[in-house]
C-alpha cells in the first residue's frame, strides 16, 4: 500500500528499519548457518557471521520458527517486534560499519513467545556483546594487515 502525499502525517519520516539492511535470500541464510558464531539469552539466539569483505554489509535476519510457533499471526507479530526492536537499538552497531572495513550477517532467533520489554532487554546485551566481539575481531585484523617493522 503507497503512501498518499496528500495525507496530513506525509510529513513524518518512515520509521521502518530498511528492506537494504535486512538479510534475505536463501543463498545468505544458508551462508550463515554452515558457519556462524551464537550468542544465546534466555529467549533470543544470535547467530552471525564475520566477514573480511566491507561489500558484505551489515545485514540482520528475524526468524521465529514453526516449530515453536505454531500460528503465523504469532510468528509475523514476533519478527514485527524482533525488527522494532532491532530498528531502536542499531546504533549499537552503526558506527563500527560506518567504517566500510569489514561485513557481517547475522539473524535473530526467537526461541519462546514473548513481549516487546523482554526482547528488548534480551537483544540490548546481545547487540553490545556482538559489539565488543566485533570490535576485537577487527583489530585482530588490523594487527595482520599491518606491516612488519623491523
Amino acid at each position: 500500500m503507497k503512501k498518499d502525499p496528500n495525507r496530513s502525517d506525509s510529513h513524518k519520516p518512515d520509521q521502518t528499519l530498511p528492506r537494504s539492511k535486512i538479510l534475505r535470500g536463501r543463498r545468505n541464510f544458508e551462508r550463515l548457518f554452515e558457519k556462524s558464531t551464537v550468542l544465546n539469552s534466555e529467549s533470543l539466539q544470535l547467530r552471525y557471521r564475520f566477514y573480511q569483505d566491507p561489500s558484505e554489509g551489515c545485514l540482520i535476519g528475524f526468524i521465529a520458527p514453526k516449530k515453536r510457533f505454531k500460528s503465523a499471526v504469532k510468528r509475523n507479530k514476533v519478527k514485527r517486534l524482533l525488527r522494532e526492536v532491532y530498528r531502536t537499538n542499531q546504533q549499537h552497531l552503526e558506527d563500527l560499519f560506518s567504517k566500510e572495513s569489514f561485513g557481517l550477517h547475522g539473524v535473530f532467533i526467537a526461541q519462546r513467545e514473548t513481549d516487546y520489554h523482554q526482547i528488548k532487554e534480551e537483544m540490548i546485551p546481545l547487540l553490545k556483546s556482538l559489539r565488543e566481539r566485533l570490535q576485537n575481531n577487527y583489530s585482530r585484523g588490523e594487527q595482520e594487515k599491518a606491516p612488519e617493522k623491523g
